[in-house]
């Protein structure tokens, strides 16, 4: 019988749900309601704006649709060689001998990493660790959430012992 803190040699991706489905509707509700304002407006008043200030406008709803797309793209990637994650724009990848601990306690919005210093030096209290959010974890996702948390703390088990 295979020990409990086997894992299968496939990569896990976690997603987030909650926030993927909130987003495409406040990004399509945004662009939805500026057509909506624009097209509200006279026009005898739309021809007062600019080419200039029509692009203004365009590109401010294009940044706030690109924030809200890239924080649903969020994603955690675990595999052999350790995570890699993504929150927002940026991406990170830390190898399993970094990894000290994944939690997600009650009322923390998204799952944390702690980081062992990257020095090799101990160190004495969790609060002396390096922390990484790991957005694509939310604690609005519920169980999903939970069991993506103790996946990956099975994996690190898992991956740490080899």
């Amino acid at each position: 019988m295979a020990s409990p803190d086997a894992v299968a040699p496939s990569a896990l991706v976690i997603r987030p749900r909650r926030l993927r489905v909130v987003a495409g509707v406040f990004a399509a509700a945004l662009a939805l309601l500026t057509l909506y304002g624009w097209l509200a407006l006279p026009a005898d008043i739309r021809v007062l704006f600019t080419l200039s200030q029509r692009l203004t406008l365009l590109g401010v709803l294009a940044v706030l649709v690109a924030v809200m797309v890239s924080l649903a793209m969020s994603v955690v990637r675990a595999d052999a060689d350790g995570l890699r994650f993504r929150n927002g724009f940026r991406t990170h990848t830390v190898p399993w001998d970094r990894v000290h601990q994944i939690i997600l306690r009650r009322g923390d919005p998204w799952a944390f990493l702690l980081l062992t210093p990257a020095d090799g030096r101990p160190f004495t209290a969790d609060l002396d660790a390096e922390k990484r959010q790991l957005m694509a974890l939310q604690y609005g996702d519920g169980a999903a959430a939970q069991y993506g948390v103790e996946e990956l703390r099975r994996r690190q088990r898992y991956y740490r012992t080899r």
